[in-house]
């Protein structure tokens, strides 16, 4: 029996925004090694920056498409153009609010009331890292298959590692980068197990022939096959670890408090981003017979993941640690939506539609509470919450923002933060999910604890009288361009919700028929 071969030749075209990408790290790679020294940091920036608003421009003129080149391989779909446009968001917020730290390193108030530098970031491999992370989630946006998948998300976490571990005079630093990368690797051999488990049961790597098979067996009518049980249960374990959904967090808090304040920005953002991306591809659009099982794993998931992050955030003082369980609270509401899907969902299912706005909406709100984390590192201060005493007195613009990003991430209308939330409720009730919906709720009303506990001690505490901060004109324009988009992105959600409806493209079948 001879070899059915795809003689067709792949239209890179779809492909543009992730070659886009890749040679700009590629560039970096050169940059780094040749540019003087006078304009190094200067040129890397701007090469990153050139870059990921490039491909953000290629990618916009994909809109509306819904096409597949390399044999399915890889898609250029609805899916692909909003999860790679928040993808290279975060990057463009990533390469601004790093500015400072990288030029000025971490800094750190010695006994003679003196800042000094306490570590230092290496601007060429930082930009690099970040590079191949955003290529490698890119990548994941647009899988067709499990292999192009499972490429993407180890391409995005080996880079993520090496981040976490750049502050390398920090215990903490090496020690959060250490527990993320053991955790990871058995992460990666259980979803790669459950990956292979699918495979031997469909027959198939492509995400659509695996959906064609499974409606065209008896799994979606009361009998499944155990052998799909075990590989899904292997797959949500996999990709629970990725975007840090209890009981698979444990890494979560270590990394994110030891990484550089940059690093953890990123990966509050983009590996969460890249895990929901592979969950929609992987369960959404090849185990959609199933929907009925896996949704359910999914809605006990989001419950435990939204209250575990909620309560354990109230007893933190480290405000990046406090930030690293309200990420995984917050995972826990994206995960809602997920649960909300129902089986042959349609344009009309706002269940992943409030998903993706929800990633987006997070994006802005996240990251922009770290940048000012990143600029009060300029002071040489800890991350411990009285560190905040009296910052509107002293940077009254700085505290504004950051009592924006909280509100936000509390849910308080009319911020970005408060529609993400109203979008996930509003999908948990349509599917039926009113104890999801009432936990969102009560979990946000937990929140306004730490949130405003923050808030608090900003305008209410009397300053510390430690040197105020020197960050560079990037790094403070950049946590404006940010709060205002917290503040105004909500009021104009509804032609977001309308590009993320694209998410039904995925469902499309895409050369079904030759897989049958």
């Amino acid at each position: 029996m001879g070899l059915d071969l795809d003689l067709t030749a792949p239209d890179l075209t779809l492909a543009w925004p992730q070659l886009i990408v890749f040679v700009m790290t590629v560039v970096l790679l050169f940059a780094d090694a040749f540019v003087p020294k006078a304009q190094h940091f200067a040129t890397l920036t701007g090469i990153s920056l050139v870059g990921y608003i490039g491909a953000a421009f290629a990618l916009v003129t994909q809109s509306g498409q819904n096409a597949a080149t390399f044999d399915g391989a890889f898609r250029a779909d609805g899916l692909t153009v909003f999860l790679s446009l928040i993808i290279l968001v975060a990057a463009v917020a990533t390469v601004v609010i790093s500015a400072s730290y990288l030029q000025n390193g971490e800094q750190q108030l010695g006994s003679d009331g003196r800042l000094r530098i306490a570590n230092s970031v290496p601007a060429g491999e930082f930009y690099v890292l970040i590079g191949f992370s955003v290529f490698g989630a890119m990548l994941v946006a647009a899988a067709g298959n499990l292999i192009v998948l499972y490429i993407g998300i180890e391409l995005s976490a080996l880079a993520t590692y090496v981040l976490t571990a750049f502050a390398k005079r920090r215990l903490t630093s090496v020690e959060g980068a250490m527990k993320y990368f053991l955790l990871g690797l058995f992460a990666s051999a259980i979803l790669l197990y459950g990956m292979t488990w699918i495979y031997g049961v469909t027959g198939s790597m492509d995400l659509d022939r695996i959906a064609a098979h499974l409606a065209g067996t008896d799994a979606g009518d009361g009998f499944t096959d155990p052998a799909l049980l075990l590989g899904l249960l292997l797959l949500v374990v996999g990709i629970g670890f990725k975007m840090a959904a209890v009981p698979f967090h444990f890494w979560t808090p270590d990394a994110y408090d030891g990484a550089p304040t940059p690093v953890t920005a990123f990966m509050s953002v983009v590996p969460k981003a890249a895990a929901f991306a592979a969950a929609i591809r992987l369960f959404v659009q090849a185990l959609e017979p199933l929907s009925d099982q896996w949704t359910t794993l999914w809605a006990v998931l989001a419950l435990v993941t939204m209250v575990f992050g909620n309560v354990v955030a109230i007893a933190q003082r480290n405000v990046k640690r406090m930030l690293a369980y309200s990420s995984i609270a917050h995972t826990g509401y994206i995960m809602v939506g997920l649960a909300a899907y129902t089986s042959g969902g349609t344009i009309d299912d706002p269940s992943i539609s409030s998903l993706l706005f929800y990633i987006l909406a997070y994006t802005f709100m996240n990251i922009g509470a770290f940048a000012v984390i990143t600029y009060l590192q300029q002071r040489g201060v800890g991350m411990m919450l009285e560190d905040f005493n009296g910052l509107a007195s002293t940077r009254p613009l700085i505290a504004v923002a950051m009592t924006l990003f909280m509100a936000s991430l509390m849910g308080v209308p009319p911020l970005l933060g408060f529609y993400a939330k109203y979008y996930v409720i509003v999908a948990a009730i349509d599917a039926d999910l009113l104890w999801l919906a009432v936990t969102i709720v009560v979990a946000s009303a937990v929140s306004a604890f730490f949130y405003l506990r923050i808030v608090a001690v900003m305008y209410f505490n009397q300053p510390d009288g430690r040197p105020l901060a020197l960050p560079t004109r990037l790094l403070s324009g950049g946590i404006g361009v940010l709060a205002v988009a917290t503040l105004l992105l909500g009021l104009f959600s509804s032609p977001i919700i309308d590009l993320a409806d694209q998410w039904s493209g995925a469902l499309t079948v895409l050369g079904r028929t030759a897989g049958q």
